[in-house]
């Protein structure tokens, strides 16, 4: 146990810069604390000590606002974002490296136990549900309040109720190793144009980009460029769309894009876009 609970601290605090803002998140992180607690009552449940696991169990949500049984089955590096109105149920099977938000629910749908079988990092973001003896396969990512009720395979992005797959990302490319495929010029492939720090011009972005974009809108009544807003008085662009957007991208450009870590910022004008995906490729980093 000593092992996971290491996997779950080490995972929260890696960005932490110092040891002093390590310390400091694992000691006034509620969602650490609610993984900490389901670790310890999923070890006395297995101990046959299941009073005990219960009563802590009760106390961890009571503390954090997280229901998590301790019959569920949960591998190492989980990381709980906001715990309030999490659960997980009993019986249910999630992978290593997964990562809850507020309010996502994993459980039952007809009842009878049947709960989800998840692989490995899993993303289910805010309000998102996965109910129901379904799978979920490896690298998955749920959009907020989206309610999973059929299997997804590896690699999706899925959003809506009932959800439905966006498009599937690969996402074991790391993005510091991530290169830039040649442009598409006619169908045929030429070199990219590139800057003098070696990344692609922002030309070449745009010119990929944009066909993206289009057909994410299909066929928008305005002609889109670089100074085109996409979000409120723009072409006011929704969240599923911005979703579908992020996964052309990651595809187009061999990315990826950790969706924690988006502003709606990036999202503003078409120009925005073009420099955030510039900055992934050159440095593999999300802008500031």
């Amino acid at each position: 146990m000593l092992d996971t609970v290491r996997a779950d601290t080490a995972r929260l605090t890696e960005s932490e810069p110092t040891l002093s803002d390590k310390i400091g998140v694992a000691l006034l992180h509620p969602g650490l604390h609610a993984v900490l607690c389901y670790r310890l009552a999923h070890w006395l449940y297995g101990h046959r000590l299941r009073l005990a696991a219960a009563v802590l169990s009760y106390l961890g949500s009571v503390l954090t606002g997280a229901q998590i049984s301790p019959r569920a089955s949960i591998g190492k590096g989980l990381v709980i974002y906001h715990p309030q109105g999490v659960v997980i149920g009993a019986g249910a099977v999630l992978g290593e490296h997964c990562t809850l938000v507020h309010g996502a629910v994993i459980g039952q749908l007809y009842g009878g136990g049947d709960r989800p079988s998840i692989g490995d990092r899993l993303f289910a973001g805010t309000g998102a549900k996965i109910l129901g003896r379904v799978t979920i396969g490896h690298d998955v990512r749920v959009g907020a309040n989206s309610v999973v009720i059929t299997s997804i395979p590896d690699g999706a992005s899925i959003a809506g109720n009932p959800a439905r797959i966006l498009n599937a990302c690969s996402a074991s490319i790391d993005p510091l190793d991530a290169e830039l495929p040649a442009a598409r010029v006619n169908g045929a492939a030429s070199a990219p144009a590139v800057t003098t720090n070696g990344g692609p011009s922002r030309a070449v972005i745009l010119e990929r980009l944009l066909p993206l974009i289009a057909s994410i809108l299909e066929g928008p009544e305005q002609p889109i460029d670089e100074a085109t807003g996409l979000l409120g008085e723009g072409i006011g662009v929704d969240s599923i769309e911005i979703l579908k957007l992020v996964c052309a991208i990651e595809e187009e450009f061999d990315l990826t894009i950790d969706e924690r870590e988006l502003q709606p910022s990036y999202f503003r004008t078409v120009a925005t876009v073009v420099t955030f995906i510039q900055a992934q490729l050159v440095h593999g980093e999300i802008l500031a």
